[in-house]
C-alpha cells in the first residue's frame, strides 16, 4: 500500500501485536506467581505436623519422666504405662521427627544440627535408662537438656515456616505489583496511542465536515490508528484541492452568469429601446452600456446615411473617434496597437453598416463576438423597422388622402356645387328682378345648403382628426362607444373578443373608421334605443358587427344616399375584406365585415 511507505515497516507496530504483548505479559506474571506459590506453599507441606510431633515430645519427656520417678519409689499409678513403654513411644516419636519427618529432608544447616544434637542426648539418656533407676536418679538433667533442645527445635522450625510464609507474600506481593504496573502502562500506552490519537482523529473529522480541510492529524503513531490517520490526511489534501478547484469553477461559472446576466440584461435594453418607433435614438448611450458590459475597449458604430451606401457612413461613439475615422472614411477607422472586429449590420440582404470594436487583444472571446453581433442584428432589425414603418406610414397617408378626397368629391364637393348653381340661379332672379318671394326660397334653399355643407365638414374634420392615442383598440373602441352613448342617448354595448396584437396599426384604424361611420349612421338614421358593436374570431378570420334595433335600412340604398357607405366600402376593401349590410330581425339593420388578420411580424 503506498501509505505504508510512510511509516517504516522497521517501526510499524501492530495495535494486535501490542495488546499481545501485554497479555503476554501479564500471563507471564501470573504464571510466575502461581508457579512460586505453589513451589512455597509444597515447601511448607508438613512444617506444621513436625512442629507438633516436636511439642509432643515434650510431653512425652514428661511422662517418660513421671514413669522413671515412679518407678524408682516403687509407686504403682493405675493404668500407667511403664518407663519401657514410655521410652518406646517416645522413641517412636523422636524416630519419626528424625527420620521420617521433613527435618531430615532440611536444607536449614540450624535445623540439621539440632538435628543431630537431638540424636545424641537421645543416645544418652537411653543408655541411662537402660540401667538402673538408682543410677539414672540423678541424671534427670539429661532429659531437661533434652527438652530445652526440643524447644529450640520448634522455634526453629517455627521460623523457617514463618520464613516460608514471608516469602510467599513477598512473591505474591511483587506478582500483584509487577501486574498493576504493567495494567498501568498499558492503559497509560492505550490513551497514548489510541484514546488521544481517536480524538484527535474524530476532531479533525468533525473540522473536516464543516468544510475545513486545513486541519491535519497529528502525532501520528506507527501502527493501524496511525495509518489511518495518514490516509484521512491524504483525503483531506485530495478533498481541500477537490474543493479549490470546485470553488474556482464556481467562480468561474459566476462570473460567466453575470455576464450573460448583463448580455442578457443589455439585450434587452437595447431591443426595447431600438425596437419601439424613435426619431432620435441615443446610440452614445447605448455604446457605453456596450462598453460597460464588455469590460474594456471602444466601440464604434457606423451607419448609412440615408441611401448614399457605405460610401457615407456617420461615425459615432462615445469616445473621441479613433484615427482616420470620419464621415467619409468610416470603414477605415483605426487605433494604433488596437485590434479591429468589425460586425455587419444587415437585415434581409441590406447592410446598413457597421459595429466596430477596438481592444488590445487580436482574439475576442466568444460571449463578446455574440453580445456584439446580436447587438449590431437588434441595430440592423430597429433599422428595417423604421424604413417599413416609414414606408407603412406612407401609404396610409396616401390611403387617407385619397380617402378625404373622395368623401370631399362625395359631400362637400356636392354640396359645394349645389350652392354654386342656386348662387346662379339666385343671380338671375335678381337681374330678372322677379318677385321677392321667389329670391327668398332661392336664399332659404342657400342657407340650408351652407348648414349643411357646414355639417359635412365638421364630420369630415371630426373622421380626419381620429387617431388611435389609446394603447389599444379595444380602449380605442370603449371611447368610441362611449361617445356616441352619448350622442345617440341609448345604450351601446361593446363585445371585444380578440387579443389587441392580432391587427396590424393599419387595420386598427380601418376599423375604428369603419365602426366609427356605422355608429353615426345610427346616430343620423336608425332612430333606435340600443346598439351593439362585437369584434369576434370566426375560424381564422376576424368578424365585425354594429348591430342595432331602430328603423332598418331600405330594400334598395339610393345612390348617391349619403350613408357614408363609399367610404366603408372603400376601408373595407383595403382591408381586403367583405362588407354585407342587411336588415336585422325583427327590426333594425346589421354592418357586417369579416376579413383576415395581418399582424406585423418582426
Amino acid at each position: 500500500m503506498q501509505l505504508k511507505k510512510k511509516i517504516p515497516n522497521s517501526k510499524y507496530i501492530s495495535l494486535v501485536a501490542r495488546a499481545g504483548m501485554v497479555m503476554a505479559i501479564i500471563v507471564a506474571l501470573a504464571m510466575a506467581s502461581l508457579m512460586s506459590s505453589m513451589f512455597v506453599s509444597e515447601s511448607l507441606d508438613g512444617d506444621a505436623a513436625q512442629i507438633n510431633i516436636a511439642g509432643s515430645l515434650r510431653m512425652q519427656s514428661i511422662r517418660l519422666s513421671r514413669a522413671l520417678t515412679a518407678e524408682q519409689n516403687d509407686l504403682i499409678i493405675y493404668e500407667a504405662p511403664t518407663a519401657n513403654d514410655e521410652i518406646i513411644e517416645f522413641e517412636r516419636r523422636l524416630q519419626l521427627l528424625l527420620n521420617h519427618g521433613l527435618i531430615s529432608q532440611s536444607s536449614n544447616q540450624t535445623v540439621t544440627s539440632i538435628h543431630h544434637l537431638l540424636e545424641k542426648q537421645w543416645k544418652d539418656i537411653k543408655e541411662k535408662v537402660n540401667q538402673k533407676p538408682v543410677i539414672f536418679k540423678n541424671e534427670y538433667s539429661l532429659i531437661d537438656e533434652f527438652v530445652e533442645t526440643i524447644d529450640h527445635l520448634v522455634m526453629t522450625l517455627q521460623h523457617d515456616s514463618e520464613q516460608k510464609i514471608k516469602i510467599l507474600r513477598m512473591i505474591q506481593g511483587g506478582a500483584l505489583f509487577l501486574t498493576l504496573l504493567t495494567a498501568f502502562i498499558a492503559l497509560y500506552r492505550i490513551n497514548k496511542t489510541i484514546v488521544q490519537p481517536m480524538n484527535n482523529l474524530v476532531s479533525v473529522a468533525k473540522q473536516a465536515g464543516k468544510g475545513d480541510f486545513s486541519v491535519k492529524v497529528k502525532n501520528v503513531t506507527y501502527d493501524e490508528i496511525g495509518l489511518l490517520g495518514l490516509t484521512f490526511n491524504d483525503m483531506s489534501e485530495q478533498l481541500q484541492i477537490m474543493h479549490s478547484q470546485l470553488e474556482e469553477k464556481v467562480k468561474e461559472k459566476t462570473f460567466k452568469l453575470q455576464q450573460s446576466n448583463k448580455s442578457l440584461e443589455l439585450l434587452y435594453q437595447t431591443s426595447h429601446n431600438l425596437v419601439r418607433p424613435n426619431k432620435r435614438r441615443d446610440f452614445e448611450s447605448l455604446l457605453h452600456q456596450v462598453e460597460l458590459t464588455l469590460g474594456k475597449g471602444q466601440v464604434v458604430l457606423c451607419l448609412d446615411r440615408a441611401e448614399k451606401g457605405a460610401a457615407n457612413r456617420i461615425p459615432i461613439s462615445q469616445h473621441s473617434l479613433p484615427r482616420d475615422c470620419d464621415r467619409v472614411h468610416c470603414e477605415k477607422c483605426s487605433q494604433p496597437n488596437k485590434a479591429k472586429h468589425v460586425f455587419i449590420i444587415h437585415k434581409q440582404g441590406k447592410d446598413f453598416g457597421t459595429l466596430q470594436y477596438f481592444n488590445d487583444d487580436k482574439n475576442i472571446e466568444q460571449w463578446q463576438s455574440h453580445l456584439l453581433q446580436t447587438i449590431a442584428d437588434n441595430i440592423a432589425v430597429a433599422i428595417s423597422l423604421d424604413k417599413k414603418r416609414s414606408q407603412e406610414n406612407l401609404l396610409l397617408l396616401m390611403e387617407e388622402r385619397a380617402v378625404i378626397a373622395r368623401e370631399l368629391h362625395d359631400s362637400l364637393a356636392q354640396s359645394l356645387s349645389y350652392l354654386k348653381l342656386q348662387t346662379s340661379l339666385l343671380n338671375k332672379q335678381i337681374e330678372k328682378d322677379s318677385d321677392k318671394e321667389q329670391v327668398d326660397n332661392t336664399i332659404d334653399d342657400l342657407k340650408e345648403g351652407l348648414n349643411n355643407a357646414y355639417r359635412q365638414l365638421r364630420e369630415l374634420l371630426t373622421t380626419f382628426r381620429l387617431q388611435i392615442d389609446e394603447p389599444s383598440l379595444e380602449s380605442a373602441l370603449k371611447g368610441t362607444v362611449v361617445e356616441f352613448s352619448s350622442k345617440c342617448q341609448h345604450p351601446i354595448e361593446l363585445e371585444y373578443l380578440i387579443a389587441n396584437h392580432e391587427l396590424s396599426s393599419n387595420q386598427q384604424i380601418h376599423v375604428l373608421q369603419i365602426v366609427r361611420e356605422a355608429l353615426s349612421n345610427v346616430q343620423r338614421h336608425a332612430e333606435a334605443s340600443f346598439a351593439q358593436v362585437r369584434l369576434f374570431r370566426e375560424h381564422r378570420n376576424i368578424k365585425v358587427q354594429i348591430i342595432d334595433n331602430g328603423l332598418g335600412v331600405p330594400d334598395k340604398i339610393p345612390e348617391g344616399s349619403h350613408y357614408g357607405l363609399s367610404i366603408m366600402n372603400e376601408r373595407a376593401a383595403s382591408l381586403d375584406a367583405k362588407l354585407e349590410i342587411k336588415k336585422n330581425q325583427p327590426n333594425g339593420t346589421i354592418v357586417e365585415m369579416l376579413f383576415e388578420p395581418n399582424t406585423i411580424n418582426l
